[in-house]
């Protein structure tokens, strides 16, 4: 298969981008994270693994939800490969590349499970795996008053703007994501949407959103889907892990959990939302608690276990840790795109 101009053209774009950004101390980083990944790579093919049939994960939510952290831990299993959305290889702008291409990186991968941290994709889930022989998705949700004070924290006033634009009916600031807009959250945003609300009122919404679109396309009755509760997930990563391997068809590794920690849980005082607001988004939280519990999961919040702090961080200065990328897991910037 042979790349169009366009699509040479992007990647070019990407690189040129890059270079003028360019320094000595980011060339020194990305040449250890390219030397770590080559190796990675070379390991995951001369392992011994179960199968050797390749199928994609692709990884959905919202976001500031775990769905990067949730993809690099599949990555390292020693069965996993994974490409987080920040990977120019196998995205463009933060959407998944045309599906020739990730036909391609589905079937070079040195690993069966391929993961694909493509959360700005999550609106066409059930086309993906419609088209992809084999796979499987997992929709990662997290509490909405962290992932909104996350958001608002790393993006501002961007959240509120995209539902701005919902209720206003002009959709073009979502891009593809407008795919995902029901008719029922235009309405709903119309008559919740105002100019007074609050950054975090904004981000709430969003998660609404995003969030809805698990029920709206029937992802909850796909045995293909599977739910995972972020704070069940860093509060209980073992066995949330060991459910989602044991989805997979795949022995669970201790590796997968190794570098995923639950700082990010209630980390920040949450200043509340609007009452319309908080009701709406507190309803659908139900809901996912009560298909996650249903569907073999255990709520994180309700385990009593307190966080696992990350190496050299006390419990004591758990709450006060400084953040570090997607909830749960430090990485390389992500998008400003929310």
């Amino acid at each position: 298969m042979r790349a169009t101009a366009g699509e040479i053209a992007s990647i070019a774009g990407i690189w040129l981008r890059r270079l003028e950004r360019f320094s000595f101390r980011r060339l020194l980083r990305h040449g250890r994270r390219f030397l770590a990944r080559r190796r990675k790579g070379l390991a995951r093919r001369l392992a011994v693994h179960p199968s050797t049939t390749r199928f994609p994960v692709f990884i959905h939510g919202s976001n500031r939800s775990g769905s990067q952290m949730v993809c690099r831990a599949l990555g390292d299993s020693p069965h996993g490969w994974d490409y987080w959305e920040g990977s120019s290889v196998a995205f463009d702008g933060f959407y998944l590349r045309p599906d020739r291409f990730i036909e391609r990186l589905i079937r070079l991968a040195p690993a069966p499970i391929v993961s694909f941290g493509c959360i700005l994709d999550s609106q066409r889930c059930d086309r993906l795996l419609a088209r992809f022989d084999g796979a499987r998705a997992i929709w990662v949700y997290r509490r909405c008053e962290d992932a909104a004070s996350s958001s608002v924290r790393r993006w501002g006033a961007h959240q509120k703007d995209l539902a701005r634009a919902v209720a206003s009916g002009d959709l073009a600031p979502l891009g593809p994501r407008a795919e995902g807009v029901s008719a029922d959250s235009r309405r709903l945003f119309g008559e919740l949407f105002r100019e007074d609300l609050t950054n975090e009122d904004g981000g709430c919404l969003y998660w609404y959103l995003r969030n809805s679109i698990y029920f709206e396309l029937g992802l909850d009755r796909d045995p293909r889907v599977l739910l995972l509760q972020y704070e069940d997930a860093v509060l209980n990563s073992e066995a949330a892990f060991r459910r989602v391997l044991d989805f997979l068809g795949f022995p669970y590794h201790p590796e997968v959990i190794g570098q995923i920690f639950a700082t990010s849980v209630g980390r920040h005082p949450w200043p509340g939302a609007d009452p319309r607001i908080a009701e709406l988004c507190g309803a659908l939280q139900a809901r996912l608690d009560e298909r996650y519990v249903a569907t073999g999961g255990t709520s994180g919040q309700a385990s009593g276990r307190s966080p696992r702090p990350a190496p050299g961080l006390s419990r004591d200065r758990l709450r006060a840790a400084p953040s570090g990328g997607e909830a749960g897991r430090p990485h390389p910037r992500s998008p400003r795109d929310a």
